[in-house]
């Protein structure tokens, strides 16, 4: 990457440190998958180990999915269960109080070779991060991964974004850290959608949702971008991308 952990601002590395034990709390949960778990469950397991890691609360609550689930709205279940072939889909984004991460992953349970759809939503997520630059706005994120998965005769369902930007403690009230940073990103304007014409500066999280044949797959990066640096967080270079 053009950066390096060193010439972050604190800031920016508080973030940095975060993402790589998010990374590093994501692998121990896939560590621990076991058949018969029920989504409910591997959230609750995320919750469980996420304090050894120290982080002391949430940015929003481990969002686990099974089988492909596309529904915009999604509520983590316990009558759905891991057999062998599922495919998992984690988002867990733990805080510090200064800080939080923010990965998404996907896998097929039991299996060492990951299903198309797994490799496909990886490479979309390597190719917008890659993609992403000062000279960029946030709405050509969305078109380009939009193209990214119509060329790969895929597409991005009924998404009306694919991230959303990642807001530093400053300016939001200490005792509303990290509540209000997570209620922030629900305004468009913090949105990558498509009509988002701001400039691609400051913290993003990306995560373009790849649907074929009415089943989704999403892995999530956070990238930083200011005129002097660009780094996709935890990560030493992009082939990381998508990995734990």
């Amino acid at each position: 990457m053009p950066s390096t952990f060193e010439s972050l601002p604190p800031e920016i590395q508080a973030f940095d440190h975060a993402q790589s034990l998010t990374i590093q709390l994501t692998r121990a949960v896939v560590d621990n998958l076991e058949e018969g778990m029920s989504e409910l469950e591997v959230g609750d397991l995320a919750k469980e180990q996420a304090r050894a890691f120290g982080f002391t609360g949430w940015f929003h609550k481990p969002e686990v999915r099974f089988g492909g689930n596309i529904a915009i709205l999604h509520r983590p279940s316990t009558l759905r269960k891991l057999a062998p072939g599922t495919l998992v889909e984690l988002d867990i984004a733990p805080a510090t109080d200064d800080a939080f991460g923010d990965l998404g992953v996907g896998l097929c349970f039991g299996s060492e070779d990951d299903s198309t759809l797994v490799h496909e939503a990886q490479e979309a997520c390597r190719a917008v991060c890659g993609f992403a630059s000062r000279y960029k706005t946030v709405g050509e994120l969305f078109v380009f991964a939009r193209a990214w998965a119509n060329n790969h005769r895929m597409g991005l369902g009924n998404a009306r974004s694919i991230g959303h930007v990642c807001p530093l403690p400053q300016g939001l009230l200490g005792t509303s850290w990290p509540r209000a940073a997570r209620a922030s990103i629900f305004l468009r304007r913090f949105q990558v959608h498509f009509l988002n014409p701001r400039r691609l500066q400051g913290l993003w999280a990306l995560s373009p949702r790849i649907v074929l044949g009415g089943v989704g797959m999403c892995f999530e990066e956070i990238v930083f971008i200011d005129e002097q640096h660009k780094r996709i967080l935890g990560r030493e270079d992009i082939a990381e991308v998508g990995t734990y």
